[in-house]
């Protein structure tokens, strides 16, 4: 056995990092040891690796408290969590000094500075995040430093003694019930406890090398470059040692890193880019598509049923709940699983109404990023029907103690109450309107106070759906749903060649299918629309095969009809089916309830969308996005569309038959008008179609804008092709709709990195933020008359004309803020809305469905 130990420690799904670590460290210091700690309850994987590493399992740790230690923690705290317990092990099994090093750290060379440390008499070595200030605004920020922690936990060393055993026994006691990421009160898994280390502990030394801990936090101020030889990189002319590439995503490398925004590839210098690239093309050789696909063994119940992070922080939190589960919370679904009662279960088990219950879980998702404990739902949910008990129940939940720790507490409270139809018109106007624009001005140069989504609330959890069906099918074998084989296939139903939004929506799905190989047959009912029907792109794409999904993508209101066309046409429905359903309003009227009779599960594109049906439905819903990718003509250019070179211009784009109330181009006109005063270099551009099946409010339209200069009609059916290459060739995207329900057209622009100034409110702000776009602050007001499908009652968005003519200046008199909203937001679409991002939603969907449902495998 050699005195110096290397540990790492992984669940399955980050096994590549770990082996392009160990790899390096056994270039770098080849008579080291080798470790992975596997957190996870399959060694499998790790046990055909035993040729790289020595595997260590958790039973070998001596953990505290069992299942309960491991069921309190998500899996990065978990993984931060046995960190002490590895050290100490390894020790104790005879070593002399033992590192640690995260999984996502490449060694450069041996860690020499390191061992002359330890020569000098140091016990414990730590690294600190920064050796020199941020002298910028991007993130993180030096505050995100302090609140993360002074030193970074991606390395630390220890020497074997009585010091360091009693600083891992410290240490050990603080992770004990308190290793969580809950930076707003001073902690951030094991990493923060580490401020108090230098005072408290004597032998410990701080390692200040430039060369050590190089990571997206401090390469402002680490200059990377290569000299000769190319294999001899240096910073700050100091020898690289180890790089950690942490947030770094292999799949997607031009990010840097998911934890900041001051790089991407392209500000990145080449050298340090090198370094990146090289790095993700050895993670990926090293078998990245098979492990990160690997299943967490700690992430559900005994049963199959996924454990949600906020049943580990409730268990975590109750010893009353820890005392009842006996030291077996993974046996205890029916008591913890926040999922395994239905709306309706919960609703007699304490008489609230099912609509008031989903009301209660969306607010506290929205304010706390957690679901409501039960004996919350029992005495706030009966609040929840009336307009006095819910402004009472948003004002205690959004004042609370818990509310007030994270950042943006403030901007979410008031985007509420903003959103609540109870709160009083007066109250709107005079208080809550006001300071949401205060913040919102506010939050761009103090992000304290931007909207910032609640602590734990991950992408799609404060919407995920939490009616399912209640019975597990029998014979369903409990292992993931992600270790399964792609889904067989679906069956696509809708308006494939129609080119009007919905059908373009339809064939976004289908493009996102391909993206991830999932088969698709189409089955084309565009008959039931009037527009064009000339869109051929997704057809040679199509199976000829049957599949045992249906996936029936048209509106609600057509849904029954629909249904019934294709088994008088001989077309028996799939096993399972699926409507994909847009909707425009907050709230879903009866007449739509029909619908539900003939699908199984509802998707649908955005959050807007997802809880207006959530509240009424008797059947999943799950959010399924647009996806957007697209290249303009290389030929593009303004004179194909008669359009000048010499303006500004701002397109506005919308659909006769999506109701010209709700698009509202009249606010657009008004907007552009106010602006145009000042700002002469100013152009509107306004595209429709089938204004010839409404020729009164073409008529209005035109006469709208028969007084201003510079305006420009295109009414003419273009393909979606040239509809692109003319967004091209446009500067901005005004929209100032009353509501959407996913928001295509500022979507495209925003991938265009063209700036969009648009209604902070409704489905686009699933994806618009203050960082990559101009939301225009508005005013709800309830739609005061029946509007086709749409029932008088439910909320609107005004937008507020002023704001929106100021949006407009702005960009005009600041070319670098339209270019830099424009970056961030071709950036921020192509990492949420590309057609591989999106597929990998449904493939994750049709998979689940497969493991619930075995008859779905086809």
């Amino acid at each position: 056995m050699n005195d110096l130990a290397v540990v790492t420690i992984v669940s399955n799904n980050y096994l590549h990092f770990a082996r392009t670590l160990l790899q390096s460290v056994a270039r770098q210091m080849p008579d080291a040891d080798r470790f992975c700690v596997i957190v996870d309850t399959d060694l499998s994987y790790a046990q055909e690796l035993r040729a790289e590493f020595d595997t260590i399992r958790l039973d070998q740790l001596h953990l505290p408290d069992g299942d309960d230690f491991l069921f309190q923690y998500t899996v990065l705290e978990l993984n931060t969590a046995v960190k002490p317990w590895a050290l100490q092990h390894l020790l104790q099994r005879g070593y002399r000094q033992v590192i640690y090093l995260d999984p996502d750290i490449f060694l450069y060379r041996p860690l020499a500075a390191l061992f002359d440390l330890f020569s000098a008499g140091a016990k414990i070595v730590l690294t600190p995040h920064l050796l020199a200030p941020l002298n910028d605004s991007y993130r993180p920020t030096e505050l995100d430093i302090r609140r993360a922690g002074t030193y970074n936990l991606g390395f630390c060393a220890v020497a074997a003694s009585d010091t360091a055993l009693a600083y891992l026994h410290w240490w050990q006691e603080k992770l004990r019930r308190d290793c969580i990421v809950d930076i707003n009160s001073g902690i951030f898994v094991d990493q923060s406890w580490m401020d108090l280390v230098p005072g408290l502990f004597d032998q410990v030394a701080i390692l200040r090398h430039p060369g050590y801990n190089v990571a997206y936090w401090n390469l402002a101020q680490r200059v990377i470059r290569d000299s000769a030889p190319l294999a001899d990189p240096q910073v700050n002319g100091q020898p690289l040692v180890f790089f950690h590439f942490s947030g770094f995503d292999p799949f997607a490398p031009e990010r840097v890193s998911k934890h900041q925004n001051r790089f991407t590839f392209s500000n990145l210098p080449s050298a340090t880019r090198r370094r990146f690239e090289d790095y993700a093309e050895q993670v990926l050789a090293n078998n990245a598509e098979r492990y990160r696909l690997a299943p967490y063994g700690f992430g559900c119940f005994a049963e199959g049923t996924p454990i949600q992070d906020a049943e580990r922080h409730n268990f975590r939190c109750d010893p009353q709940l820890r005392q009842q589960c006996a030291g077996q919370p993974f046996d205890c679904a029916s008591r913890l699983s926040l999922r395994f009662q239905d709306k309706s279960a919960i609703s007699a088990e304490h008489q609230v109404a099912p609509l008031h219950v989903h009301r209660l879980q969306q607010l506290y998702l929205r304010l706390l990023g957690r679901l409501p404990e039960r004996d919350a739902l029992l005495a706030l949910g009966p609040r929840m029907g009336r307009p006095l008990g819910m402004a009472r129940t948003v004002l205690s939940v959004g004042l609370s103690p818990e509310a007030r720790t994270t950042p943006g507490w403030l901007a979410r409270l008031v985007r509420l109450v903003n959103e609540v139809q109870f709160t009083p018109r007066l109250l709107k106007r005079s208080v809550a309107e006001p300071l949401a624009w205060g913040l919102e001005r506010s939050g761009r140069f103090w992000p304290s106070l931007a909207y910032r989504p609640p602590r734990g609330a991950e992408p799609g959890i404060a919407h995920t759906h939490v009616v399912m069906r209640p019975q597990r099918q029998a014979g369903v074998p409990v292992v993931s749903p992600l270790d399964r084989p792609g889904p067989a296939g679906i069956n696509l139903i809708g308006y494939l060649r129609a080119e009007l939004g919905v059908g373009e929506a339809a064939r976004s799905l289908a493009r996102s299918c391909v993206a991830v190989d999932i088969p698709f047959s189409a089955t084309d009912v565009g008959y039931q629309s009037q527009n064009l029907q000339r869109d051929e792109s997704i057809m040679a794409l199509a199976s000829d095969l049957r599949y045992p999904v249906d996936l029936l993508y048209v509106n609600a209101d057509q849904t029954a009809a629909t249904a019934q066309q294709l088994q008088l046409g001989g077309r028996q429905p799939a096993g399972y089916s699926i409507g994909f359903w847009h909707w425009e309003q907050p709230v879903v009227p009866p007449s739509h309830y029909a619908a539900f009779a003939h699908v199984d599960e509802i998707w649908v594109p955005s959050t807007f969308v997802q809880e207006a049906v959530a509240a009424v439905a008797p059947v999943p819903v799950y959010r399924v996005p647009h996806a957007i990718q697209f290249s303009p003509s290389a030929a593009a250019c303004r004179q194909s569309f008669g359009l000048p070179e010499d303006r500004f211009l701002v397109l506005v784009m919308y659909d006769f038959h999506s109701y010209q109330y709700r698009k509202n181009p009249q606010a657009a006109i008004a907007a552009f008008r106010l602006a145009a005063r000042s700002q002469k270099s100013l152009g509107l551009v306004i595209k429709t179609i089938n204004g010839q099946h409404h020729p009164a409010a073409l008529t209005e339209l035109e006469a709208e804008v028969a007084d201003l200069a510079n305006v420009f009609f295109i009414h003419e059916f273009l393909t979606r092709q040239q509809t692109w290459d003319l967004q091209s060739c446009c500067d901005a995207l005004l929209s100032l709709h009353r509501a959407e329900g996913f928001g295509l057209a500022p979507a495209e622009m925003m991938s265009l990195a063209k700036p969009v100034i648009a209604t902070g409110w409704s489905a686009n702000m699933d994806f618009m933020t203050v960082d990559n776009s101009l939301p225009v602050r508005y005013a709800l007001k309830p739609l005061d008359r029946d509007l086709g499908a749409y029932p008088a009652g439910p909320l609107w968005a005004e937008a507020d004309i002023d704001h929106a003519a100021w949006c407009l200046e702005q960009l005009v008199q600041q070319p670098d803020l339209a270019a830099r909203l424009g970056s961030r937001a071709a950036l921020d679409i192509q990492q949420q809305l590309h057609p591989a991002v999106v597929g990998q939603r449904i493939r994750q969907r049709l998979q689940e469905l497969e493991y619930w449902y075995p008859e779905l495998r086809g």
